[in-house]
Order: C-alpha cells, then sequence, then structure tokens
C-alpha cells in the first residue's frame, strides 16, 4: 500500500448550531476524529449562508469556530482549523459581494459558492463573473448535483471563464446516487475536476470519507491524481497559492 496522504478538506459542515451540519459539540468532536483518523490535518468549515434557509450572523459563525477549536485543541487533534463560508447564489450574496462582506477560503481570495435546482447555466456563468469583478475567485461547491454539469462541455466552459470545479468525496464513492457518481467518473476522466471534499454533515449519512476516496482515485487514475485533488489543490487554496 502506498503511503498515507496528508489531506485536506475545504468544504465541510462540522460546526454545532449554525446550519443543518453538526448537532451539537458531541457529533462536532466525533466528525473531527473521524477525519483526523483518516489523514486529514487541514480543514476549512464552511457553515451554509443562504437566504431564508442558513442565515447564521458572521458572529455566531465566530462564535463556534471559537468552540470548536477548543474541541479539538482539548482532544489533541492534529488538525489545522480554518473557518469561511458556503455561500449560495443568492439576494444575500451579491450583496456581500458589493460591500465585500465575505471570508474565503483560508488566507486566499477563493470562495466556496453553491447553486439550487433553479439555477442555469448562464445564471453560473454570471456568478462566475460576479464573483471574479469583485475581486475574488470562486470554487464552486458540489457540481455534480447540478443539470448544466451534465455536459461536460459546460463544466469545460466554466473552468475556462475562471471557475474551479470542487465535487464530493461521497459523490465519487456512489453514496449520492448512480447520477452523480457517472457525471464525476465523466469529470474526473476529462480532467475537470480541481478539488475532492468531503461537504460532511453528520457521523450517520454524510460522514467524511476522504481517505477511502483518496484510495480509490489512486487505484484508478494514480496517486498523482489523487495528491493533487484531495491534498495540493485544497492546501493551495487555503495558503492563496492556487490560481
Amino acid at each position: 500500500m502506498s503511503p498515507a496522504f496528508e489531506l485536506a478538506d475545504i468544504h465541510c459542515h462540522l460546526m454545532p448550531y449554525v446550519d443543518d451540519g453538526a448537532y451539537d459539540e458531541e457529533e462536532s468532536l466525533e466528525l473531527m476524529k473521524l477525519e483526523a483518523a483518516q489523514g486529514v490535518r487541514s480543514i476549512c468549515l464552511t457553515p451554509h449562508l443562504r437566504a431564508d434557509m442558513f442565515e447564521s450572523s458572521d458572529e455566531s459563525v465566530a462564535e463556534h469556530f471559537a468552540l470548536v477549536q477548543r474541541l479539538a485543541e482539548e482532544a489533541a487533534l492534529p488538525l489545522t482549523l480554518s473557518c469561511s463560508r458556503e455561500y449560495h447564489y443568492d439576494r444575500i450574496f451579491r450583496s456581500r459581494l458589493e460591500s465585500g462582506n465575505l471570508r474565503p477560503l483560508g488566507q486566499g481570495k477563493h470562495l466556496l459558492v453553491e447553486f439550487g435546482g433553479r439555477h442555469s447555466a448562464a445564471d453560473m456563468l454570471e456568478a462566475v463573473a460576479s464573483v471574479q469583478e469583485a475581486g475574488w475567485k470562486p470554487l464552486l461547491a458540489h457540481v455534480e448535483r447540478y443539470a448544466p454539469l451534465q455536459d461536460p462541455g459546460f463544466a469545460w466552459e466554466l473552468r475556462s471563464s475562471g471557475a474551479l470545479l470542487q465535487v464530493n468525496a461521497g459523490s465519487v464513492l456512489g453514496r449520492e446516487g448512480l447520477r452523480q457518481k457517472q457525471l464525476v467518473k465523466k469529470l474526473l476522466q476529462k480532467e475537470l475536476v480541481d478539488v475532492i471534499a468531503s461537504d460532511a454533515h453528520d457521523v450517520r449519512i454524510r460522514t467524511p470519507e476522504l481517505e477511502l476516496c483518496a484510495r480509490q482515485i489512486e487505484k484508478k487514475y494514480g496517486r498523482s491524481l489523487a495528491q493533487r485533488l484531495l491534498c495540493d489543490s485544497p492546501k493551495a487554496i487555503l495558503m492563496g497559492s492556487k490560481e
């Protein structure tokens, strides 16, 4: 077996009390223990910000991030933690693009942006352009969920327009349905994926499985791709060195 990967997870919902992720402190700690046991060493927590659904204030997120940091420290977990948001492309996000009140992934300028079922291909291209015009860099969350991406040519168009594309480890492993698994396979084969992250929410159904995913990518596509998608690229985003 190849040496262990040193993984980075830049899309997850391990913070309690702010969205539909970890239910309480105990589950938050258990999720971090699971990540650490799998070889994850860097985690950026990304609680949702979505109008009329998840509107936890920045102050509440900061307060609960401090709680998560304390839990990790008390458990002596070998994790470097940071905090951003998963921004839904809606009125709140567009307003924040104007004001600049945004929290990037790590030390750079990347923002994790998600879409809903009603967003069209034109909406996605508009979002990518708007984010860049405001001085940020878009990383599009779990793109395998979006209908326009059924055409891999559109994935190429998004990347050509300046977006990075993230897929979920669960989709690679087939946990989120056959359609999503097949789409991720196409995107991987065409080298259109930039980052794989856990999007973990709980310890029962939407669990972190980055190590298993890394091993599967290594087996099917080679270690260098697994290293890039689950280690090097997410770390570069966090450090602000990813173009």
